[in-house]
């Protein structure tokens, strides 16, 4: 394939997938899920694609930013306090599925070496991160679930991958070092974070220097691709390295980027991650054909028909990866909660009832990552092919079929999204809401009237204007009806005033009384207010 010809590929990609995605939208069904079918039947049926998925360009071009980006929106202070199940969930429910998986997988194929059937089981065993920010987001979950799985997708492969690479050498050269083992991963978890810390920290001192928006978003960029480069090429974890980094330019962004920085990285990394996060999950499907085609030596609709005692395999798989995660899940997270709250007497501030452990449970998809450590097998690796596809198929279950049923899992557990409690340590929404903008009238009421120049009338007014802010959004925590929608009549008013003034400016440029730079700049000022507007209205 010419440069040019894969240059129109990636083009022909990035525009199935925002067909798809408008289909996913019409429809109200996940992105992932319409994305992933779309690939694999373009990829089963459709035209011939020389489409090849080469496992370090995935990891090297694709998860970085994707990780980036998931670390950077992460609530560091929820994550924190979730650390215990988080780390349960990264640490001992891989570690369980993956034993799990090669035992399943070995019962399903006897003359499977048990190195291969590890190394399965360590790809299928983390959670993927990016499935899981495409599906958990559309769900009204509680804030605390929303956390754990997110947080446990963003460290869980570090853990897969350390088997996964240790089998792999058991089974490439037919010895395996448990003592290396038990080094290797604390040496990989521990340079991972050092390494992303520097670039984090590093980013961030940098950020102060840099004032133009442009280069401060090339570098959040880059500071993701260097953090995971130079890590894997230290020999640690490039996943963690970059969750760290991420973490440290999300924690320190409120203070060193300005409006205009915060508001254009948003949007650039918004659209970037759409395209990623989309290309992704239509490679899967469009890779997929090619590994049926050398295990059957068929095409078309006879791929599956030939396909006998590999399904064998793909059940028992999936069956082991479902219930390994939904048995750590009950049996060490909510039984140990229920048994502290029993014996304390009091329920167990941060354990995981048997509803919120189900749904942790359930909620395992599987993705990029499961994708990259199986294309990456040599192809001399015992029974390829069959781990790939296998791989492949368990991808397909977890974001098709969990993916569609979390929404139904959800209600029936009757999980909902934490209302907001006044009984909390934490201020409301309306509450900080107001005190920012009393906060501002403390600062014009501290100024003296009698050095204005003239201009008392414009702080008087700036007063008035901060104290209706204040007051409309103290008066809402109430939560008294009539006053509530007063104030979003006000909002839709104010809203309703900068769409006229929008059509005035364009009317002004079309007659030829303004100019472009003109129409520009005024349109800007309006696109943030109106942006501003349409955020206090909410969806």
């Amino acid at each position: 394939m010419t440069n040019v010809a894969f240059f129109e590929t990636i083009l022909l990609l990035v525009f199935g997938a925002a067909v798809l995605s408008i289909i996913a939208e019409r429809i109200d069904v996940p992105p992932a899920i319409v994305l992933l079918l779309g690939g694999a039947v373009v990829g089963f049926f459709g035209p011939t694609m020389s489409v090849v998925i080469q496992p370090d360009v995935v990891l090297v071009v694709l998860i970085p930013p994707l990780l980036m980006s998931s670390a950077f929106y992460t609530a560091w202070r929820e994550f924190r306090e979730e650390l215990v199940p988080i780390m349960s969930l990264a640490v001992g429910a891989v570690v369980c599925t993956t034993a799990m998986v090669a035992l399943a997988a070995r019962w399903a194929s006897p003359s499977l070496p048990w190195g291969a059937c590890i190394a399965l089981g360590a790809i299928v065993s983390p959670s993927d991160e990016v499935a899981a920010k495409a599906l958990l987001h559309r769900l009204p979950l509680p804030e605390r679930l929303v956390t754990i799985l997110e947080g446990e997708s963003l460290v869980n492969d570090a853990t897969g991958l350390v088997i996964y690479r240790f089998a792999v050498i058991a089974t490439t050269e037919g010895a395996f070092d448990p003592a290396s083992a038990i080094v290797t991963f604390p040496t990989l978890v521990i340079l991972g974070l050092v390494i992303g810390g520097i670039f984090g920290i590093l980013s961030t001192l940098l950020f102060r220097r840099l004032g133009d928006p442009q280069l401060v978003i090339v570098v959040t960029f880059l500071s993701a691709w260097a953090s995971y480069i130079v890590a894997e090429r230290a020999h640690g974890s490039g996943v963690l390295s970059v969750v760290a980094c991420g973490l440290i330019i999300g924690v320190c962004q409120h203070k060193v980027f300005d409006a205009a920085i915060r508001i254009k990285a948003t949007a650039t990394w918004d659209v970037i991650v759409f395209v990623l996060e989309s290309l992704v999950f239509v490679l899967i499907g469009l890779s997929l054909h090619g590994v049926i085609e050398r295990l059957t030596s068929a095409n078309g609709f006879s791929l599956f028909v030939n396909l006998g005692f590999e399904w064998r395999m793909v059940l028992a798989v999936f069956v082991a990866v479902t219930l390994s995660r939904l048995l750590w899940a009950w049996g060490a997270m909510a039984v140990p909660a229920r048994l502290m709250a029993a014996i304390g007497s009091v329920r167990s501030k941060r354990g995981l009832d048997f509803r919120f452990a189900t749904f942790v449970g359930w909620a395992g998809m599987r993705g990029v990552v499961s994708l990259a450590a199986a294309l990456a097998l040599a192809q001399a690796f015992p029974r390829r092919d069959l781990l790939v596809f296998t791989t492949f198929c368990v991808i397909f279950a977890t974001v098709v079929l969990q993916g569609l049923t979390l929404g139904f899992l959800a209600r029936v557990l009757k999980l909902r999204n934490d209302p907001e409690n006044p009984n909390t340590p934490y201020l409301t929404v309306l509450e900080a809401r107001a005190l920012t903008f009393r906060a501002s009238i403390s600062e014009l009421e501290a100024i003296d009237l009698k050095n204005c120049g003239g201009n008392e009338d414009l702080v008087m007014r700036l007063i008035g204007e901060y104290k209706v802010r204040a007051d409309s959004n103290g008066y809402a925590v109430s939560g008294e009806v009539g006053y509530v929608r007063r104030h979003r009549s006000r909002l839709n008013l104010a809203l309703r005033a900068v769409v006229a003034a929008r059509r005035a400016l364009v009317k002004l440029h079309e007659e030829r009384q303004i100019k472009d730079a003109v129409l520009h700049k005024i349109e800007a000022e309006l696109d943030l207010e109106e942006f501003r507007l349409r955020l206090l209205l909410g969806p």
